[in-house]
């Protein structure tokens, strides 16, 4: 086989199990079946060869610029696995040779809405995660528990489009998308390895909470772009601890979570914190989480590093496996994401972008659909095969780069909303077995009516009581007026700070939504004279905002308010944060409520 140039090598066929890397990230026994290198007279062999001394390693380094590895074909994959895991920490449960799960399934309309649903709600309970431990120090153990085990549950049906849905990265809500993230490809990773039910839920549940302490750290020195000085370090490290320390307050956290919250930031070279354990010591749940929690950072946009894509991710943590990271987890959690998981982002040799949605049967490489620009955004087109390259296949379906999420301004929340009628081609009606579609997104898409069961008990405020909206948007306060008058509360509505704090002044509401932004004044400095007023200091405000500024702020500062929800909205997100505050004690519960299981619409 004569060696390739760059943009050749990068057109050519990958295995399912194929990751490329630095050659000086080559580890003796991996097998190499590519190179790219500047030498055009050098040659290698057809059918790859597996790196067997120091010398050969030296000769990829010296003459390569890039090697592409088959994970699957390393030869140190075939060492005994309990063996290899007592060799950097405590044993870990068995590890499949192969971890097919995102290659053996397919997307359908159903799935992606039914998907949406849970990751919605696992949203918000990340949310309200985060808003509970910033003003109390605590959560609603009970009500989390209830919100893994659907997650979980979800998982055998929506696993592909739950991971999909990771790919809603957004700069805005990353305080929270990230926790959630971790919770679902964790638990998506442990679920498809085939480990029991108690780590799969304890996955999920560590995703949730294991960043909780950074909402006690400094803002100004988690927004810091540049590099921290030795005493913001040491500062930024104590958040594992501080979450553990609170957490372990509240009653019903399964113990291996809360290592995991400890010791996340643990090394196998006895290099991490906050206690330096050698890695015999990290608990199995800490170092899945650690590793996904640096995968989903690396993909993510942050405000002191730009977003990476899914290969150049998986790339930085092989490099560091053995150091940073568990070996064979790093190993097993590449070969389960693969080489593009659903909502990746790709370039094709056209330049046309493409969203992968998953793989053909039988084939190594996915299928996507191509992105056509259209004055908004992008929309969703034809399918095309990602199988079709090298050889005789299709010079136009080469993939020439894996992007970012998110990258190219591609707004994936928005192709995740009309991707179930692309999927469905229009027509994507509910199976006649399962429950009808309801919530906004399907009555968006016209793929269903009808009311849906909910999994808990429903919990609602009182009727009567009274709710001042204070926005200056005359659609959000109309919106608002209806939703909350139609559930029998009474609505005031002031479309400015000063009508807001006017009226709340001459008689203190029982709830107020509050925007942020206001053409008079911010909604904190509305909150700040609030807080000051005896007589409106304890009344319950929830920000709204579709301001990605505004929406960072509120979630990484101290900001006095019992909630948050981000525009645009629906009944969902409304009813839900009522539910979330009677559920925390802040407002009062209505009275003569059912105990059994209730519907909503």
């Amino acid at each position: 086989m004569s060696i390739l140039s760059w943009d050749e090598f990068n057109k050519q066929q990958k295995g399912e199990y194929e990751l490329t890397i630095a050659p000086s990230d080559l580890r003796l026994g991996d097998f190499v079946v590519r190179v790219d290198t500047a030498d055009p007279d050098l040659s290698f062999p057809p059918a790859g060869m597996a790196v067997q001394s120091f010398e050969e390693k030296q000769w990829f380094r010296s003459h390569c610029r890039r090697v592409v590895i088959d994970l699957h074909r390393c030869l140190h994959r075939g060492q005994d696995a309990s063996a290899r895991a007592e060799a950097v920490g405590a044993r870990l449960p068995p590890l499949p040779e192969r971890i097919n799960a995102l290659r053996s399934g397919v997307m359908t309309p159903r799935g992606v809405i039914d998907a949406w649903r849970v990751y919605r709600e696992t949203s918000l309970s990340a949310q309200s995660l985060m808003l509970s431990f910033h003003r109390h120090g605590r959560v609603d153990v009970e009500g989390t528990r209830d919100v893994v085990a659907q997650l979980v549950e979800s998982l055998d049906t929506f696993l592909l489009p739950l991971v999909w849905l990771t790919n809603i990265r957004e700069r805005s809500r990353y305080s929270y998308q990230h926790g959630l993230n971790v919770a679902i490809l964790a638990s998506a990773f442990a679920r498809s390895a085939g480990w029991s039910r108690e780590l799969v839920e304890g996955a999920a549940l560590a995703g949730l909470l294991f960043d909780l302490g950074k909402t006690r750290l400094s803002l100004k020195v988690i927004q810091k772009q540049g590099e921290l000085e030795p005493r913001e370090l040491e500062h930024v490290r104590q958040h594992a601890r501080f979450g553990h320390d609170l957490l372990a307050q509240s009653e019903g956290i399964p113990q291996p979570v809360l290592a995991a919250v400890h010791s996340h930031h643990e090394r196998p070279d006895g290099k991490g914190y906050p206690d330096a354990l050698p890695g015999d010591q990290i608990p199995v749940l800490a170092r899945l989480i650690g590793l996904v929690d640096a995968y989903d950072a690396i993909a993510s946009h942050r405000h002191h590093a730009a977003a990476r894509s899914h290969q150049q991710a998986l790339g930085l943590l092989w490099r560091e496996r053995d150091r940073q990271f568990d070996r064979q987890l790093v190993e097993s959690f590449s070969q389960f994401l693969g080489w593009a998981p659903p909502g990746t982002l790709v370039r094709l040799a056209t330049g046309h972008l493409a969203v992968v949605v998953h793989h053909a049967e039988g084939s190594t490489r996915p299928l996507a659909r191509k992105l056509n620009r259209v004055q908004d955004g992008y929309r969703l087109g034809i399918e095309v095969d990602l199988t079709l390259q090298g050889g005789s296949g299709s010079v136009a379906n080469r993939v020439q780069e894996v992007l970012p999420a998110g990258g190219e301004g591609v707004n994936m929340r928005e192709i995740t909303r009309i991707l179930p009628r692309a999927l469905g081609s229009g027509n994507a009606k509910a199976p006649p077995d399962r429950r009808p579609i309801s919530g906004g997104l399907g009555r968006i898409l016209g793929l269903g009516q009808g009311r849906e069961r909910r999994r808990t008990e429903r919990v609602d405020a009182p009727r009567g009581m009274r709710i001042l909206v204070v926005d200056d948007s005359p659609t959000v306060r109309k919106t608002l007026d209806n939703m909350l008058d139609q559930a029998g509360y009474r609505v005031e509505l002031a479309e400015d700070g000063e009508s807001g704090l006017e009226a709340a002044f001459i008689s203190p509401p029982d709830l107020m939504f509050l925007d942020i932004v206001l053409p008079d004044s911010s909604g904190f400095s509305v909150l700040r004279r609030l807080r000051r007023e005896p007589r409106t200091v304890n009344v319950p405000v929830v920000m709204i905002s579709g301001s990605s500024k505004a929406a960072d702020d509120f979630f990484l500062r101290r900001v006095g308010a019992e909630d948050f929800i981000h525009k645009p909205f629906g009944r969902f997100e409304v009813f839900s944060c009522i539910e979330r505050l009677v559920r925390a004690g802040t407002l009062p519960r209505r009275p003569g409520q059912k105990t059994a299981t209730a519907t909503s619409s």
